[in-house]
């Protein structure tokens, strides 16, 4: 953006307002179009009333992304009317922590005036900020709130007094509109370089794609009989309440738009819900007879005029209830619509099945992590839209599994590593406004950043991020007790949300009287990772020193807290409490047994891992050749079937969010466990193939790597798999015989 300048305001406004920028632009017929665009701290972006995207890629205080988009197919020949809808926004207003709002409080506007930029230029026409006439209209009648129900998160909700906001802006005359001020260059001159003095304002090209957005429907109308869906409209009488409930089929993210006309001084009330809900109880999702309705809303007040509401940011929902109430005008009422949003996640993978539950099952972790991606990884898409380092670590993974696109695993890793505190550990969530710090996630950044490289075999990755991975082992390496285990480590160490550990906020108790054997072995493993880090990026000596601390813990570890009785490591050397979590970590640290995992499986008494910490104890199963039990381990999701579940919740049972990113799991599962299809070296040269299809009589799919995909269709005793060309590896049949496998297709019989 050499050439344009940030426009805004000629004054400071209030944060938490919206600006509209508008210019109106004649142009030839066949004109092409592409731009630069940037925003502080949020816009959203329309061309001749349709809507085109919203932006800009999340960033922080290090850097402000720019977008770069082909604007052609929204043109027309004559008036080309640009509407762009600005949110300004300061970090500063999280002083009050329960109205954080997440990561779009991420840019401090020194000036705290809007802030816009856009570059293009047709046919020699320049629209650029900073030379075309830029009009701009500030609106302060529009307020963000923050419900109770997402209070300490991330979503915002509206409330719109149509009978004072400019209805028309994306459309109608703006000449008497004030022109934008021009407030800086985007590229200001008189820096200077040499003696280290940069611009205010980092920026940098996006660095992944556009959010997609695509028109879908409704599918029914649910508990309400007002036939809507049926007629497209319907007529509201003067004082009176009209009320619909509308299923979209599925939980997806979307920009909504309600279309209403006439109801001067009545109001709209539109509240959004993954699923119906009572106390206690965890209902099939539409079963609005037993269920109420819960959800955060936004509210809209009505002029008498035609309006089309849709609000800023996006909504996740699976059912929208629309009520509204009329004054002494009548009203109509249209039918809703909305496009669905999110990261354009490319579905390379493929499993199925002749036994329905797999492609349930497959369909409901990737609805699940697709409506987790937007322009960061994010736990919760209703709730948080936070980006949470362990939640963040197994998206990672399940992305990977799915599709060959790896841009968002690799801002994930840049976000994380912009944001390394002072002490040497990483927050628990990022970009964000406010510090929370969840000790045990730091550890999850090591495991991903050499998960990511052995995925890709992208080396750059491990010689800019080890020194992050140095500076978090030295902070738990700071909290080893005398007897090489790990202590608290400070802040909150967060594990598994465990009934056991409710009065600890899900951390493990025997922090309460000491040390905790699952903390010691996370700390153990990611020193194992780190030394992996350190040894394939040239500080072979670091990764001694690692391997050598790892095994001084897991030795600790295996001398105090090893029951020969219960054959199961405690929860800490004195600390009478047995988890499936501390006997799957000490699986992958090297010092469990087919045993431990075994008497996890039979005791009655020891605390079974959920869906967040189900991946670790998947793997310990195959690793220990107990995966059989992995249909056992499965069911919690299978049951979710019958429950109309379209999406993975975040805990099994009844439960906050109905769509939570680290549920995904199944996804996953099917291709490295079930299938069996893994790597057995950097960046998929080799691979190790050992199908356990379980109670399957079939299972057929592809499974997308780097440098291809491997088709596979196995049946009890016939085996086919195609390897891309170059790929080479083992196959492992269920009896344990091992034979090779090379490029191109081989049936194995046995």
């Amino acid at each position: 953006m050499k050439h344009c300048a940030w426009i805004g305001t000629d004054h400071s406004v209030s944060a938490g307002r919206f600006a509209y920028f508008r210019l109106d632009a004649e142009l030839p017929e066949g004109t092409a179009l592409k731009a630069e665009i940037t925003a502080a701290a949020r816009y959203r972006l329309w061309i001749n009333g349709q809507p085109v995207c919203s932006g800009p890629c999340t960033g922080d205080k290090h850097v402000w992304y720019v977008d770069t988009l082909d604007l052609t197919g929204y043109l027309m020949p004559g008036t080309n009317c640009f509407s762009v809808q600005v949110l300004s926004v300061d970090p500063s207003d999280a002083v009050d922590q329960g109205r954080e709002n997440a990561s779009l409080l991420r840019v401090m506007v020194p000036d705290h005036r809007h802030r816009f930029a856009f570059q293009a230029q047709a046919d020699g026409i320049d629209l650029s900020t900073g030379h075309a006439d830029w009009r701009v209209l500030v609106d302060e009648n529009i307020s963000l709130r923050t419900d109770k129900i997402t209070e300490f998160l991330g979503a915002y909700w509206e409330s719109v007094d149509f009978r004072r906001v400019p209805v028309s802006w994306k459309t109608g005359d703006c000449s008497g509109w004030p022109e934008a001020a021009v407030i800086e260059q985007v590229r200001p001159e008189n820096l200077y370089p040499l003696v280290g003095i940069t611009k205010r304002y980092e920026l940098q090209p996006r660095p992944i794609p556009m959010l997609f957005e695509r028109g879908e429907s409704f599918e029914r109308e649910i508990m309400t009989s007002t036939g809507l869906m049926e007629k497209g409209s319907v007529a509201i009488p003067a004082h009176s309440v009209f009320e619909v409930v509308l299923d979209a089929g599925q939980v997806k993210a979307t920009y909504p738009t309600f279309h209403m006309e006439g109801g001067a001084d009545g109001y709209a009330e539109i509240t959004y819900f993954e699923k119906f809900i009572k106390e206690e109880l965890n209902l099939r999702r539409d079963d609005w007879k037993r269920g109420t309705i819960i959800g955060a809303s936004d509210r809209v007040v009505l002029n008498g005029d035609p309006v089309r509401y849709e609000p800023f940011f996006p909504r996740t929902f699976r059912f929208i209830r629309l009520r509204v109430g009329t004054e002494s005008q009548s009203a109509v009422l249209f039918l809703p619509t909305f496009r669905r949003t999110g990261y354009p996640l490319r579905e390379d993978s493929s499993v199925s099945s002749s036994v329905p539950w797999v492609g349930q099952l497959w369909r409901m972790s990737v609805e699940t992590l697709q409506n987790c991606m937007w322009d960061t990884y994010m736990d919760c898409p209703y709730y948080e839209q936070l980006q949470y380092i362990m939640d963040t670590r197994l998206q990672v993974l399940f992305n990977l599994a799915v599709s060959r696109d790896t841009a968002l695993a690799r801002k994930a890793l840049e976000d994380f590593h912009r944001s390394i505190l002072p002490c040497g550990l990483l927050p628990g969530k990022y970009p964000t406004a406010y510090l929370q710090v969840i000790s045990t996630f730091s550890l999850h950044y090591i495991y991903m950043v050499w998960e990511y490289y052995a995925h890709t075999g992208d080396w750059e990755i491990l010689t800019k991020y080890r020194a992050d991975c140095d500076r978090i082992l030295e902070w738990f390496n700071a909290h080893l007790t005398h007897r090489n285990l790990m202590g608290h480590p400070g802040f909150w160490p967060f594990v598994d949300w465990q009934d056991a550990w409710q009065q600890t906020a899900g951390t493990p108790a025997a922090l309460t009287a000491g040390e905790s054997t699952i903390l010691s072995l996370m700390y153990a493993y990611a020193l194992d990772r780190a030394a992996d880090v350190n040894e394939h990026s040239g500080r072979s000596g670091m990764a001694e020193e690692y391997r050598a601390r790892k095994q001084a813990v897991c030795d600790a570890v295996r001398m105090l807290c090893w029951d020969e009785n219960r054959q199961m490591y405690r929860e800490g050397p004195a600390f009478e409490q047995y988890t499936q979590h501390a006997q799957a970590w000490a699986v992958l640290c090297g010092i469990g047994n087919t045993r431990c995992m075994q008497a996890a499986l039979e005791g009655n008494d020891v605390l079974r891992v959920t869906f967040a910490t189900s991946y670790e104890w998947m793997r310990a199963l195959k690793q220990t050749g107990l995966y059989s039990h992995a249909r056992e381990a499965l069911q919690p999701w299978i049951d979710l079937i019958a429950l109309d579940c379209t999406t993975c919740p975040e805990t099994p049972g009844p439960t906050r969010s109905d769509n939570h990113a680290w549920s995904a799991l199944p996804m996953l599962e099917l291709i490295r466990g079930v299938a069996g299809i893994q790597q057995d070296d950097i960046d998929w040269r080799r691979v190790h193939i050992a199908p356990q299809l379980l109670d399957l009589p079939d299972l057929k799919g592809t499974a997308a790597t780097p440098r291809g995909d491997i088709l596979f269709d196995f049946r009890k005793s016939r085996f086919v798999i195609r390897l891309p060309e170059g790929m080479e590896g083992i196959f492992c049949f269920p009896d344990g015989r091992e034979v090779p496998l090379h490029s191109g297709e081989q049936v194995l019989k046995g």
